[in-house]
C-alpha cells in the first residue's frame, strides 16, 4: 500500500470537514432559538427581580459583602462589583431589560450579544446567591456563540438582511460600503466563524454531559438506582410536594429513570453519529430537562440547556417543522384577511339606533 492510498482516508476526511464549516452557516435555526431563549429568559428573570433589585444588588446588598469576591471575574465583568447606588443601579438595570428585550427580538445581534453577556456576568457575580448552575451554562454557550450569527433566522435582522439581499442581489455586510471582493470575504468569514462557534458549543454540551454521567456513576445512590428520589425530599427541589410524593412512590420507576439519566448523559456524544439514535438523544435529554423544570422547580437551567440541544438538530428539520406550521396555519390567516370590515356608521352618528316605531314616537 502506497503512502497516498493510506493518507487518502484522513485526507477526505479532512476536506468533508473544510466543506461542512466553509460551504454554508450551519444550525441556524438552533442558534436562533438560543438567542431566544436566554434572552426570553434573561428578560422573565430581570423582570421578575425588579422589586429586589436594591436587596439583592444594589446598596442594600452589603449583607452579602463576606461572599463577594465577584467569582473571581476581572474587568469587564465588574460593572456590578460593590453594589451600585440607587440611581445607577436603576439605569444600568433598566438597559439590561432593554438589551434583553433586544436580544431575544434580534436587533444588532452581532453587537447587542457581547454587551448583554458582560452585563449578565457582572451582575450575577456580583452576589453569588442569585444564580445557579444555570449561569454557567449561559455564559460558557454564549461567549462561544457571541461569534455566531444568532439572528440568521427569526429575528429582526433576518428580515433587514432579506430587504438588503431583494436590493442588491446578493449579502452586502457592508451595505453600500466596500467592495464586491470585500463583502464577499466578510461573508466568507462571517460562516467560518459561526460553523467554528456552532462546533465549540457542541463540544461544551457534549463535555457537559458526559462529565455529569461519569460524576452520576461513582455514586453508590446512582450506582443501586435511589439517586433520583433524594432531591425530591428537600424542601428546595419540591415546588409540587405532592407531584415529587407521585414520583418517588414507585421504587421501579425511581430506579428507571436514575439509570435512564445516567445512560443518556453518558452516551449522548455516541448518539448523535447515527440519525435515529441522535433522536432518541435529543428526546431523552429533552425528556430528563423538562422533568427537571417541572419536579424540581429549576425551569431556567432546564430551558438554557435545551436551548443548547436544539444546536444538534439539522436545519432542514427545522424547514419542514416550519413549513408545517405555516401550512396548517395558513387557513386561518386567510380567513383573518378576508373577514368583512364592520358597516360604516350612519350619517346620524354612532347614537343612532334602530327602535320599533311605536318607542320612537315616545
Amino acid at each position: 500500500m502506497s503512502v497516498t492510498q493510506a493518507i487518502r482516508p484522513a485526507t477526505e476526511l479532512g476536506e468533508r470537514a473544510l466543506d461542512w464549516v466553509s460551504d454554508r452557516r450551519r444550525a441556524t435555526y438552533g442558534s436562533a432559538l438560543v438567542r431566544i431563549a436566554f434572552g426570553g429568559g434573561a428578560l422573565v428573570f430581570l423582570l421578575a427581580h425588579i422589586p429586589n433589585r436594591e436587596y439583592l444588588w444594589g446598596e442594600a446588598a452589603r449583607w452579602a459583602a463576606p461572599l463577594d469576591d465577584n467569582g473571581g471575574f476581572e474587568a469587564p465583568f465588574t460593572v456590578f462589583a460593590g453594589g451600585l447606588g440607587s440611581t445607577q443601579l436603576t439605569l444600568a438595570y433598566g438597559l439590561m431589560v432593554v438589551l434583553a428585550a433586544l436580544v431575544t427580538i434580534g436587533w444588532r445581534s452581532r453587537w447587542v450579544v457581547p454587551v448583554f453577556l458582560v452585563l449578565w456576568v457582572s451582575l450575577l457575580e456580583s452576589n453569588p446567591l442569585t444564580g445557579d448552575q444555570s449561569d454557567n451554562i449561559f455564559r460558557i454557550l454564549l461567549l462561544y456563540l457571541c461569534f455566531a450569527d444568532l439572528g440568521g433566522r427569526w429575528s429582526l435582522d433576518a428580515r433587514r438582511r432579506a430587504r438588503d439581499l431583494a436590493r442588491w442581489g446578493v449579502a452586502r455586510p457592508f451595505g453600500r460600503f466596500g467592495s464586491d471582493v470585500a463583502n464577499a470575504r466578510a461573508v466568507q468569514l462571517g460562516t467560518l466563524l459561526h460553523n467554528f462557534a456552532i462546533v465549540m458549543a457542541g463540544a461544551q454540551i457534549c463535555l457537559i454531559y458526559v462529565a455529569s454521567g461519569l460524576y452520576k456513576a461513582q455514586g453508590l445512590r446512582w450506582q443501586d438506582g435511589t439517586a433520583v428520589y433524594y432531591p425530591l425530599q428537600l424542601s428546595h427541589y419540591r415546588p409540587w410536594p405532592w407531584l415529587a410524593d407521585l414520583l418517588v412512590a414507585n421504587p421501579y420507576m425511581v430506579a428507571a429513570v436514575t439509570y435512564f439519566s445516567v445512560f443518556i448523559q453518558l452516551f449522548f456524544p455516541l448518539m448523535l453519529l447515527q440519525r435515529w439514535t441522535r433522536v432518541i438523544a435529543i428526546l431523552g435529554v429533552f425528556a430528563m430537562h423538562i422533568g427537571i423544570a417541572v419536579a424540581m422547580g429549576l425551569p431556567f437551567f432546564s430551558l438554557f440547556i435545551m436551548a443548547g440541544d436544539c444546536l444538534f438538530v439539522r436545519d432542514t428539520t427545522f424547514a419542514a417543522m416550519e413549513r408545517s406550521v405555516r401550512r396548517r396555519t395558513a387557513p386561518l390567516a386567510e380567513r383573518l384577511r378576508r373577514r368583512p370590515a364592520p358597516p360604516p356608521e350612519s350619517a346620524a352618528g354612532p347614537e343612532a339606533i334602530d327602535v320599533p316605531g311605536e318607542l320612537a314616537h315616545r
